[in-house]
C-alpha cells in the first residue's frame, strides 16, 4: 500500500510553488475494499488565476498498482472553477458518445479553461509529478492555462 513518504521528494521539489501545507489522505476505496485510495490537495498561487489547487485521486490495487487517477487543477471558489485536468476515470459517459477520435481513452485531457466538457488525447500526462511540473511552468511564468503549449 503506498505510503505518506512516498509522496516526501515530490513535496520537496515542488515546495517553493505551494501556497500552503499539502492535504493528504490515504484510505480504503469505498467502493472497492481491496483497493486504496490517495487524495492530495496541493494550493498555489497563481499570478493569473489567484489562489488555486491541484485535487489529486489516485487509485491502487492490492499488489500497489496505480489503476485510476484523476489530476484537476482548478481555481478557488471561482465558477466555473476548472482550469485543467488530466484523468483515466470512468466519466458516466457512454463510450459511443466521446469525442470522434479520442485515440488515448481511457486516458484523456479536460483542455479548455471553464469548460470542462471538452476532452483531448492524452498520450503523456498520466503521473502526479507530470501534472506538477505542468501547473509549475504556468504558476512561475504567470500565464493563462494553455495546453497548446505543452
Amino acid at each position: 500500500m503506498p505510503k505518506l513518504t512516498d509522496y516526501a521528494a515530490l513535496l520537496t521539489r515542488f515546495n517553493s510553488i505551494l501556497r500552503q501545507l499539502t492535504d493528504l489522505l490515504i484510505e480504503d476505496d469505498p467502493i472497492n475494499p481491496d483497493n486504496t485510495v490517495i487524495k492530495i490537495t496541493f494550493y498555489f498561487d497563481s499570478g493569473f488565476y489567484g489562489e488555486t489547487q491541484l485535487r489529486v485521486r489516485e487509485w491502487f490495487d492490492k499488489n500497489d498498482n496505480k489503476i485510476q487517477y484523476r489530476y484537476s487543477w482548478e481555481k478557488n471558489r471561482k465558477k466555473p472553477g476548472h482550469i485543467s485536468a488530466w484523468e483515466n476515470e470512468y466519466h458516466f459517459v457512454p463510450h459511443h458518445m466521446l469525442p470522434e477520435g479520442l485515440k488515448s481513452d481511457p486516458h484523456h485531457h479536460h483542455h479548455v479553461p471553464g469548460d470542462r466538457a471538452q476532452l483531448q488525447d492524452n498520450w503523456t500526462i498520466r503521473d502526479l509529478e507530470s501534472v506538477l511540473t505542468v501547473v509549475e511552468e504556468f504558476i512561475r511564468e504567470n500565464k493563462p492555462y494553455d495546453s497548446k503549449m505543452l
